[in-house]
């Protein structure tokens, strides 16, 4: 909804008119089909007053209005007893005149009331007194009486065949939205009918519907009125971003989309509200890099503001333009100074993605530490801690699968991840299991062979020793590589632990409940 000022201008009766009564003094062939209804001779002015009525007359056309009053006044004074009824409704009628171009309202109401009530003026003149006395009353803001003085002046113009004036219908459906309460039902019809008698488009008649239309639920026909007042008035911001939201009200959230594009290339959308609703539409009808250039060239312009959910905004635009590496700086700059993990959480999901799994190591570690998130995020944070740290592993990277599996079960005790952390838990206990039967098999293959080669040294020794033959060169080397090979640790014990980084859940600040408690 939307507000409307109503201005008129001041009230005159036409000059045709007055010159009518005032030069001719007689109405003996009026051109109006209600002609018939005066019925009689025609009648006339007295000389002397169409001789004083002359003379103010001339005093307007010179807009002397203040003279042109005091004439008025003086003539009543000395004739409004002996005047004639036929006089004296021209006289009031031209005094009125006088008055509201003095914008002295209420006395023009009044003199164009006692010209009315005299009954001697033609029909065509007394219908007009209605519609002059009916625009004073709105003016005054008597909207009852204004309703009623238009609906009598628009039936007796139908009644004797004339055009009604799309003015009158305009300032009769204000007067129904002006009433206290608005009945915006019965502004309806004259407000259609002000457009369709309007020789060409009025913006001030198609405001007005546009406002009856939506008071009244009239959806459709809105949106079709809508669609005229952007191809007449494409300048306007207002009627671009109505008939968009009136498509999107509708369901029709492709037009409600091209309406704002149409709008934004033409310069017309300003406000950050305007602004971040087109980019969300370019997102929804999957065109997220778009959306993302603009919200970067509008962030760079000052249009929309470099706040947190803003470039929240930007980052989610552009990992679903699957563009991370432009994501990640945007969303570690949100994430800088946030007293909760959610920033942060975010920003170990797009590091996993973009396969920079110590820096989403992290960033994760982070985001739990500093809590704040409802329970579905910190279990996912968990599940994604877990695959961050099983991702930097090697081979042989023990200590790193140990330290995974521990992030995995801390994600088991939320509902959300639960699932998922067991079947990593399944895979990471099955891969610790092959690789220590490995292991085991390794040693015992070593002990068996460091067995066969220590029995083959001790035969070698004893052969020596029936040929008295001393130890050679090549006899010492031989032991001193199997005491190197087969004496001190061996098996599961030589297994270096490799891989990449394993912070040890402990430090995590609130390991049994970082978040339990949120929302």
């Amino acid at each position: 909804m939307f507000e409307m000022r109503w201005k008129f201008a001041k009230v005159f009766i036409t000059a045709s008119a007055v010159a009518l009564a005032v030069a001719t003094a007689s109405t003996p062939a009026m051109a109006q089909q209600c002609e018939a209804d005066e019925g009689g001779a025609s009648k006339t002015l007295n000389t002397r007053v169409a001789q004083s009525l002359g003379a103010v007359f001339e005093l307007m056309q010179a807009e002397q209005y203040t003279e042109a009053l005091a004439s008025l006044d003086q003539l009543i004074a000395q004739r409004g007893g002996s005047m004639k009824a036929f006089d004296r409704a021209t006289t009031y009628e031209l005094r009125g005149s006088v008055k509201a171009s003095l914008e002295d309202y209420r006395g023009a109401q009044r003199d164009f009331q006692v010209a009315l009530d005299t009954n001697e003026l033609s029909a065509s003149r007394n219908n007009n007194l209605r519609y002059y006395i009916s625009q004073i009353s709105f003016q005054l803001e008597d909207f009852q009486g204004a309703i009623r003085g238009l609906n009598a002046w628009i039936n007796n113009a139908k009644a004797c065949g004339d055009k009604v004036d799309s003015n009158a219908y305009y300032l009769l459906a204000a007067a129904y939205i002006q009433s206290t309460p608005p009945n915006y039902r019965a502004a309806l019809q004259p407000a259609e009918q002000a457009i369709a008698g309007a020789a060409e488009p009025k913006k001030s008649h198609y405001d007005l519907a546009n406002l009856v239309y939506s008071e009244t639920n009239a959806s459709a026909k809105r949106m079709a009125l809508l669609e005229e007042m952007v191809n007449f008035w494409p300048g306007e911001k207002g009627y671009w971003t109505q008939l968009s939201g009136a498509y999107s009200t509708a369901g029709k959230d492709r037009d409600a989309f091209s309406v704002l594009e149409v709008a934004y290339r033409a310069g017309l959308l300003s406000t950050e509200s305007e602004l971040k609703t087109l980019v969300q539409y370019y997102s929804f009808f999957d065109n997220p890099y778009r959306g993302a250039k603009m919200l970067e060239r509008e962030m760079g312009a000052g249009n929309i503001k470099r706040t947190k959910d803003n470039l929240v905004l930007l980052s989610q635009l552009w990992s679903q333009s699957r563009e991370h590496k432009k994501s990640i700086p945007i969303l570690r700059e949100a994430a800088r100074g946030a007293s909760k993990g959610d920033l942060s959480y975010r920003l170990g999901q797009v590091l996993l993605a973009d396969e920079q799994y110590a820096a989403a190591q992290t960033a994760l570690e982070l985001a739990l530490n500093k809590g704040g998130m409802n329970r579905k995020n910190t279990g996912d944070a968990w599940l994604l801690l877990g695959t961050a740290r099983f991702s930097q592993a090697g081979p042989e990277s023990t200590g790193v699968w140990a330290n995974a599996r521990r992030a995995f079960v801390n994600a088991q005790r939320y509902e959300t991840a639960r699932k998922r952390a067991t079947d990593w838990i399944t895979y990471i206990d099955a891969v610790a299991d092959t690789y220590k039967r490995g292991v085991e098999l390794a040693d015992r293959q070593i002990r068996e062979r460091c067995e066969q080669d220590q029995g083959r040294l001790e035969r070698d020794q004893r052969i020596r020793d029936l040929q008295n033959r001393p130890v050679t060169a090549e006899d010492r080397a031989l032991e001193t590589e199997f005491l190197e090979r087969c004496t001190g640790p061996l098996g599961l014990d030589e297994v270096a632990e490799g891989g990449g980084g394993g912070g040890d859940d402990a430090e995590i600040a609130a390991e049994e409940g970082e978040s339990d408690g949120a929302n």
